[in-house]
């Protein structure tokens, strides 16, 4: 049954459609039913096929409820509306039933990415790379990744005042309980942003090493409680992140999470961190280190399920779209997107990845790598497909991930700025200051700021400009609030 509330209108298909002209000679642009049928007899003439698709079937397209017909439909689709690809026609895939597998995308890497891996990092160790990595950094992450982390780098950022004793011996219900408190903090992330929980992170994590340093416990306890201290490190890195700290503490953090996850031997949570440290890379402008730190990611690729690639999709994508390298971005994207579909449902309950199970998450995120294509090119198709992708994610937010629904309806606001109608510029981002007001993240208000400035520069109206003036006030408030 298709939710068709939560479904967003596929406008890239609606205006392919209207750019054809009825074959009638009437002049007029084509109807759904005269596309359906144009559809059926591409397929009848290339396939053989017998289909009687109508025009109930192309609303159903045009209004979102499917997002990914069959392949041959697609292939039709394409030839009628004489588009180059998919996406031109607001399809991606997302997870559910299919009738046949899905194509490998082409950047797949194959049996010997482990190995090229490997050579790159012994090729930063010997320095000869590009001038624009920071080689330490990059050195660091690869023997972090192997539990090898110098002695000079393994104890926490700081300076810490947390003095409570530690157990004498950890036990199961030990791990159980900081695995808790962390999908606690998790929480508090995602709904409140990283600007006030970060603090009870950080003393936490420096209570649970503590505690790995001077309590008895089993080996596999041991290697359970490094993994749980782990997950708790890269999600202390990532708030420090999110709130706006200084690069060094952040990327401590990522450095001792990849640390702990090497010496647990967790091929999960140390991709996982490795992920969130490219994420943090590409915030800052550092691509090439950042696809590095990607690269370090796909070492685990044998062993991750498929919401783990899709993750490494995600930060392919958003570090390909900063530098403006649209094929590898769309690409990258290709794989998150063909990856997510490949997914089944009990993902949600993956302690690592369980995150990305759900569609929104995987729309927005690599919606998000997509953005920063979009924001500077003139290509009005390129503009659409990745608003409409934002609004499905948006539509799937739930609300207690507040940042994420703030973030995409940001960046929905700040698009159709700049390649739409004010009017649905300043809708949006009314609602995006609205979902912006309980939160403390720097990433928030560097994109309002980001998104004042666009408002600031887009054609408007006498009337609008009261309008504009007034959202960009607001702004500025939840600016200098949470500054």
């Amino acid at each position: 049954m298709v939710d068709r509330a939560k479904s967003t209108p596929n406008r890239l298909l609606v205006e392919a459609r209207r750019r054809r002209l009825s074959p009638s000679g009437s002049g007029r642009p084509m109807s759904r039913q005269e596309l359906a049928e144009a559809v059926n007899s591409y397929l009848a003439d290339r396939y053989s096929a017998i289909t009687s698709l109508d025009e109930n079937d192309i609303g159903k397209l045009e209004r979102g409820e499917y997002r990914w017909p069959r392949e041959q439909r697609r292939e039709a689709l394409r030839a009628v509306l004489h588009a180059r690809s998919d996406q031109d026609l607001g399809f991606y895939i997302v997870r559910g039933p299919r009738t046949a597998p899905i194509d490998e995308p082409r950047n797949e890497r194959g049996p010997d990415a482990s190995q090229a891996v490997a050579a790159r990092l012994q090729e930063i160790s010997s320095g000869a790379v590009d001038s624009k990595i920071d080689v330490g950094l990059v050195r660091q992450a690869g023997a972090a990744w192997f539990g090898m982390l110098p002695d000079d780098l393994l104890d926490l950022p700081g300076p810490w005042s947390t003095q409570m004793e530690a157990p004498p011996k950890i036990e199961k219900a030990h791990v159980e309980a900081l695995r808790r408190s962390t999908v606690l903090f998790e929480q508090w992330d995602h709904q409140y942003g990283g600007g006030l929980a970060r603090a009870a992170m950080s003393g936490q994590l420096e209570w649970v090493c503590r505690a790995a340093r001077t309590s008895t416990m089993s080996g596999a306890t041991r290697r359970s409680w490094q993994a749980s201290a782990a997950r708790l490190g890269d999600l202390a890195g990532w708030a420090c992140f999110d709130a706006g700290d200084a690069p060094q503490l952040v990327e401590r953090f990522f450095l001792k999470a990849i640390q702990l996850a090497g010496e647990a031997d967790d091929v999960q949570q140390r991709t996982h961190t490795a992920t969130s440290m490219s994420r943090h890379l590409t915030y800052l402008g550092r691509t090439d280190e950042a696809l590095e730190m990607s690269s370090l990611a796909r070492l685990g690729w044998r062993h991750l399920p498929p919401l783990g690639r899709a993750v490494i999709g995600i930060v392919e994508a958003r570090a390909h779209g900063k530098i403006g390298n649209t094929a590898a971005c769309r690409e990258a994207v290709e794989l998150c997107d063909h990856h997510f579909a490949t997914s089944t449902p009990d993902g949600l309950h993956d302690e690592t990845w369980g995150y990305y199970a759900d569609e929104g998450q995987i729309l927005g995120d690599a919606g998000h790598g997509l953005f920063d294509l979009a924001l500077r090119s003139d290509d009005h198709i390129q503009a659409e497909i990745t608003i409409s992708r934002l609004e499905a994610a948006y539509a799937l937010h739930p609300a207690d991930i507040a940042r994420s629904r703030a973030l995409t309806m940001i960046r929905i606001a700040s698009l159709k700025a700049r390649h739409r109608d004010i009017d649905e510029a300043l809708a949006a981002a009314e609602i995006a200051v609205a979902e912006a007001g309980q939160l403390q993240s720097h990433r928030v208000t560097d994109d309002l700021r980001l998104l004042s400035r666009i408002l600031d520069r887009a054609v408007t109206s006498r009337g609008d400009q009261e309008r504009v003036e007034t959202v960009r006030t607001d702004i500025a408030t939840l600016v200098n609030t949470s500054a």
